[in-house]
């Protein structure tokens, strides 16, 4: 099980955000990737989940070449590999269970209702929610929130876990426990996770690896302990 993206490219207009792009992720690690706003962060991750197509490069998925794939043959794709976005975008019409089990009913329409509450229930006992599954969404807090749509995710059983800023307006109590939520279940679930992030310190306590993108390239790629050795003036000033 393995993620691997090479030589990847990516512009809009005649701004180019993606330069050439090599990284591989293996199977369970944690990779946080760093950098400014508009490096090109969110971009990678959009580009791994079909969301938006490299202008050129290849993006290899267990073994998979899969950036060429039109929108129908990524759906499977996008089953291995979980988004979790900045913001929790639930349904507010809806309630928490109904949230939770929306991608399960559209990926896996052979489910007896019975077989979705079981799963919609182990997904919100893994981010650690209890008796909320028939609150609506606007019922509960902004954190929570966070929580129920990374159960969402998880419903569907990823292989990749890809994090876009998922502290990103959360108190820093808050952030420290979607950061160990985020190990743990990379470690209980045996997932891979790539979190894009501009907090230094998370990536510091949690990750295996951690990649920083300055103007659309890595310049710098290592584990959190060499990291903080690093000459590279922008990995100093995250640092700082």
């Amino acid at each position: 099980m393995s993620l691997e993206i090479k030589k990847l490219e990516k512009k809009f207009s005649n701004l180019k955000v993606l330069d050439g792009i090599d990284l591989k992720v293996s199977g369970g690690e944690i990779v946080f990737i760093l950098g400014r706003s508009g490096t090109g962060k969110s971009v990678l991750l959009k580009s791994i989940v079909g969301l938006l197509k490299p202008d050129s490069g290849e993006i290899w998925i267990d073994e998979e070449e899969v950036s060429h794939l039109s929108e129908e043959k990524y759906v499977p794709i996008r089953k291995k590999c979980g988004m979790v976005f900045q913001h929790p975008a639930l349904f507010d019409s809806l309630s928490v269970f109904e949230n939770v089990a929306f991608g399960v009913r559209r990926h896996f329409s052979h489910y007896s209702e019975e077989k979705i509450k079981s799963v919609v229930l182990e997904s919100l006992s893994l981010v650690e929610l209890y008796g909320v599954e028939n609150k609506m969404a606007f019922e509960i807090s902004y954190g929570m929130q966070k929580r129920v749509s990374l159960a969402r995710t998880l419903a569907i059983k990823p292989r990749y876990l890809l994090f876009d800023e998922p502290t990103t307006g959360l108190d820093p109590v808050i952030t420290r426990a979607i950061n160990k939520l985020i190990w743990r279940l990379s470690r209980k679930l045996k997932v891979t996770a790539i979190v894009v992030s501009h907090d230094m310190q998370c990536a510091l306590e949690i990750s295996d690896r951690i990649v920083v993108l300055d103007q659309g390239q890595i310049v710098e790629e290592s584990n959190p302990q060499l990291i903080r050795t690093s000459k590279v003036p922008l990995v100093q000033e995250f640092l700082a």
